[in-house]
């Protein structure tokens, strides 16, 4: 097995938004999440979702319309694992008042 530390970034967006998506004959594990809202004024949520892979044909959610007040970051380190074609994704409330950053185990 060989074990690679990947990383995953993206901009909001208001629209669904890939941040990662775990190879074929790959699982992964997102070791940790940090939302950072970038604008000085105003607040924004933010929705994490998996999908994509026989296990997740529907979205489901990490995260749901979670606030992240303005200028500050809210940081998920609980770990989350990823098979085979699982695709990591974003969507925010506005464009470009967020960035997401993820520390991702990929194993192989």
């Amino acid at each position: 097995m060989a074990n690679t530390f990947k990383s995953a970034a993206t901009g909001s967006t208001t629209a669904v938004t890939t941040l990662y998506t775990c190879p074929a004959a790959t699982s992964a594990v997102v070791h940790a999440m940090y939302l950072s809202n970038i604008d000085g004024t105003n607040d924004a949520d933010i929705s994490v979702s998996i999908s994509g892979s026989a296990n997740f044909t529907t979205r489901r959610h990490l995260m749901k319309t979670v606030l992240v007040p303005a200028d500050s970051t809210l940081i998920i380190e609980k770990p989350v694992n990823l098979g085979a074609g699982d695709i990591l994704e974003t969507k925010a409330t506005s464009n470009g008042d967020l960035e997401v950053f993820a520390s991702i185990l990929e194993i192989t």
